[in-house]
């Protein structure tokens, strides 16, 4: 009788040995499966997210630090004649090569910052719905500045109503940066367009004007 209940003590301890290690073995194949579908997910996710803040902290840096003191004038040198007529404009070279050399160091000092404050995102933004989104335990997700910092100018004309051109002057920034959450590093370019000047010219716009270049800038397209 003893060794009855020995043996049946024993083999409800062993069914409830391999119950248990079927559903251990079960939950590790579902992690595993939610890490596999849901890694990608939340990767684009956190590289949405660092691409935004990446973005503003570009946009915040030429704004406070660039595009607030900076004039067309100090740009683009205008000469008229004694009627007001504009008859001549020049880049003022040295002027755009400050401010990139400005930008450049301004942008790598706010892509710093970034690196000092992790993103947290719910892992329910892996998932993709909008009602579960902010569920599940926050993940830490951290901007990393990699590479140098690419800046340059743009300009553009167009018709700004009747015979009137206005010319455009744009800040083109290219910076590589690298998301970081936990076992995955992935690398993008944030690439920001931000106006810093304009100026609008009333009637014909000569010559000299249309084929402004800036530094290592094409030429802007002719007038329609």
């Amino acid at each position: 009788m003893f060794k009855r209940r020995s043996l049946f003590s024993l083999n409800r301890k062993m069914v409830v040995f391999l119950f248990m290690a079927l559903l251990l073995f079960l939950f590790l194949r579902l992690l595993i499966y939610m890490e596999y579908r849901l890694r990608p997910t939340f990767l684009a996710a956190a590289m949405f997210y660092a691409d935004n803040a990446a973005t503003e902290a570009i946009n915040e840096a030429i704004y406070h630090e660039v595009s607030q003191s900076m004039l067309y004038d100090d740009l683009v040198r205008i000469q008229k004649d004694e009627s007001g007529r504009i008859t001549m404009a020049q880049v003022n070279t040295p002027e755009v090569n400050r401010v990139i050399s400005l930008t450049t160091l301004k942008v790598q000092d706010s892509l710093r910052s970034l690196q000092k404050e992790a993103i947290k995102l719910p892992l329910g933004q892996a998932l993709g719905s909008y009602f579960l989104a902010d569920l599940g335990p926050r993940i830490p997700v951290v901007i990393v500045p990699v590479g140098r910092v690419n800046t340059d100018i743009d300009d553009v004309f167009e018709e700004a109503g009747i015979n009137q051109t206005r010319h455009k002057i744009y800040l083109n920034i290219i910076a590589e940066i690298q998301v970081v959450i936990p076992f995955i590093a992935s690398s993008t370019e944030v690439i920001t367009k931000v106006p810093i000047a304009e100026c609008l010219y009333q009637g014909d716009v000569p010559d000299t004007v249309i084929n402004l270049q800036f530094p290592g800038q094409s030429l802007p397209a002719p007038l329609p």
